[in-house]
């Protein structure tokens, strides 16, 4: 079953979670929320971690910036980066950790459950 069962969500408000899945939806962005939840970063301790040319880093690490997801403290040379939205974060991670076992349905009991939504008197099967 979905998590949402509100249809009412307008436009606006699926554009903003399409972004946001949008900026998280790279191996290097969900490696580097992956170790920042365990804990602030400097960008040279990221960049150990992800081993990718710093520039690459930089663009990530802009992108994840702009999503909400981290946000950095500057001391002197050192840009230090923390996830600023820790349970969602948290969440996603684990989320993605978990297995998801995939249901199948035949194609009576997909028309069944769809007709009951529509409010139609289906009896069970």
């Amino acid at each position: 079953m979905c998590a949402s069962s509100n249809a009412c969500h307008g436009a606006a408000d699926w554009e903003a979670r399409a972004q946001l899945l949008r900026a998280i939806a790279h191996p290097v962005r969900l490696q580097i929320l992956d170790a920042l939840c365990h804990g602030p970063l400097c960008v040279n301790d990221v960049n150990a971690l992800v081993t990718i040319p710093q520039p690459q880093l930089s663009q990530h690490m802009t992108a994840l910036r702009k999503a909400g997801m981290v946000a950095c403290h500057t001391n002197g040379p050192l840009r230090c980066y923390y996830v600023s939205k820790p349970t969602f974060v948290g969440k996603l991670i684990h989320l993605c950790e978990e297995e998801h076992p995939i249901i199948e349905k035949d194609r009576a009991t997909v028309v069944r459950e769809a007709a009951r939504r529509k409010g139609h008197n289906v009896p069970p099967a």
